[in-house]
């Protein structure tokens, strides 16, 4: 069989059926405060969707994008996990033909291929991709001016600016600069992301700041309007929220999950664990450095940051890589008990873990216990990730265990009654969007989520951390407040 002349394209490699997609397309219909949603967004030129996960954001943002090829071309960005199900969304949603949709990855010379395909109306792109490539697509398509960004928390949340001085030099993210240029030709924009407050006020300054800038005009204006800085200059705390609200909810929509479908049918269940002695002896060493490196939000920088979080991290999480012999009360024995009750019920089971080494040491106790196991992380290819996806919704995986920022996002997971957090992510909001893989519309049993943590460790540190964000973050959008009980 000849190779596509177009690569990488989800509708040639088995993934998507035309045929169906064409039969479901007649069936298809938008709930009410969808098409009010859409309604909004295509009388003004430039607005947010703020709606939570599982609310049905893609379906919006598919007939959006149908409204703008007209006349125009349109990118579609999002986090590379996500590219070949919104690819197969836009198909359902719209009346666009494979031939006008084109999915941009790969390397460079499969980029250039789909990048000179003619008859594209939307292309579909990871960020990076967008980043590295609209000028020059700009070039060849003078058209190609409105843009529509799914899950942009991932993507643009950080404010980013080039040095007068040096223009080829940034401060902040060169993509979020990238996005702004992209912008001055005057495009219509729509993005989305269910956690605009990615955990601090400021990821929201960049999408505010394209759809009217007259609001505060530069970040600096930003800050004096919304944070009290400490001593080195960084926001410590945050302020003015209602100001905030006031102007998101103007220029945009939200819709909570329990607003379309009733109160979470969750409950959260906090498993203490105990450490060895060698494990506590190490841990203690590092301790002081890790909370103070905590408070100081260093765990929110660079990945070359917080030295002293990740190493107490990995003597809690994988010891074993230090010569270090875990508890026979740690998370390893902890989690065997929560596989044993899923294997004798017949459940699968979602397990998340933040760091990477332990994300394999967990799959190779589920393996050992009989189960079908796959990791989802980085490591993972975005094609891989899809084929993962499909074998845990048909069955044929037991036990998938993820990283958080990898799985957080564009999974439907309904199948799932047991979820398992090895480890938490400092974010509130990734922990909502985490567990919302299993809770899409309304569920009959109830999702059991269980969090083991460490007594008297930065697990409870974390946890803290994650709460206090969440009332911050729902003193200026309504939703969910994440209250994770500390270990007794």
């Amino acid at each position: 069989m000849p190779k596509p002349l177009i690569p990488k394209q989800p509708i040639d490699n088995g993934l998507i059926n035309f045929d169906e997609i064409l039969e479901k397309r007649e069936v298809l219909q938008l709930r009410d405060y969808q098409a009010s949603h859409l309604g909004f967004f295509l009388n003004e030129r430039r607005s947010i969707d703020m709606s939570e996960a599982g609310t049905g954001k893609t379906p919006v943002m598919a007939l959006w994008i149908y409204a703008q090829t007209e006349g125009g071309r349109v990118v579609w960005c999002m986090p590379k996990s996500l590219l070949a199900k919104n690819y197969e969304e836009l198909l359902l949603w719209s009346n666009l033909n494979p031939d006008e949709i084109t999915l941009v990855d790969g390397t460079k010379e499969q980029r250039r291929k789909q990048l000179a395909r003619k008859s594209t109306k939307v292309f579909l792109m990871g960020f990076d991709a967008f980043a590295n490539n609209w000028e020059a697509m700009r070039q060849e398509y003078k058209n190609l001016v409105h843009i529509c960004v799914d899950e942009a928390h991932k993507g643009f949340s950080t404010h980013g600016e080039r040095d007068y001085r040096n223009p080829d030099k940034f401060w902040g993210p060169r993509r979020t600069v990238m996005l702004y240029e992209f912008l001055k030709k005057g495009g219509n924009f729509l993005p989305a992301t269910g956690t605009i407050l990615n955990g601090r006020l400021s990821s929201a300054y960049p999408f505010i700041s394209q759809i009217e800038s007259r609001y505060y005009g530069s970040y600096n204006k930003f800050l004096d309007w919304h944070a009290i800085l400490d001593d080195w200059g960084k926001p410590a705390l945050w302020k003015n929220h209602e100001r905030l609200s006031l102007i998101l909810n103007k220029h945009g929509k939200r819709i909570t999950f329990e607003d379309a479908y009733g109160k979470e049918n969750k409950v959260l269940l906090t498993i203490p664990c105990l450490m060895s002695d060698k494990q506590k002896r190490h841990y203690k060493e590092m301790e002081d450095r890790a909370i103070t490196e905590l408070d100081n939000g260093d765990l929110l920088e660079a990945s070359g940051s917080a030295v002293a979080i990740r190493r107490c991290l990995e003597i809690m999480q994988n010891p074993e890589s230090m010569g270090i012999k875990e508890g026979d009360a740690g998370k390893s024995e902890q989690l065997r008990n929560l596989l044993y009750d899923a294997i004798q019920d017949k459940k699968p089971v979602l397990i998340f873990e933040v760091v990477k080494a332990a994300q394999y040491k967990w799959a190779e106790i589920a393996k050992e216990m009989g189960l079908n196991v796959a990791v989802m992380n980085g490591d993972v290819t975005g094609d891989k990730r899809q084929w993962i996806d499909k074998d845990f919704r048909d069955g044929k995986i037991d036990a998938l265990v993820c990283s958080p920022d990898v799985a957080g996002v564009g999974f439907n997971w309904q199948h799932v009654d047991v979820i398992v957090f090895m480890s938490l992510d400092w974010q509130d909001t990734t922990f909502i969007q985490n567990y919302r893989r299993a809770l899409r519309g309304v569920r009959e049993v109830v999702l059991k989520i269980y969090i083991l943590m460490y007594r008297a460790s930065i697990d409870g540190r974390i946890a803290q951390k994650i709460n206090a964000k969440s009332r911050d973050r729902t003193e200026v959008e309504k939703g969910v407040q994440v209250q994770i009980r500390l270990p007794s």
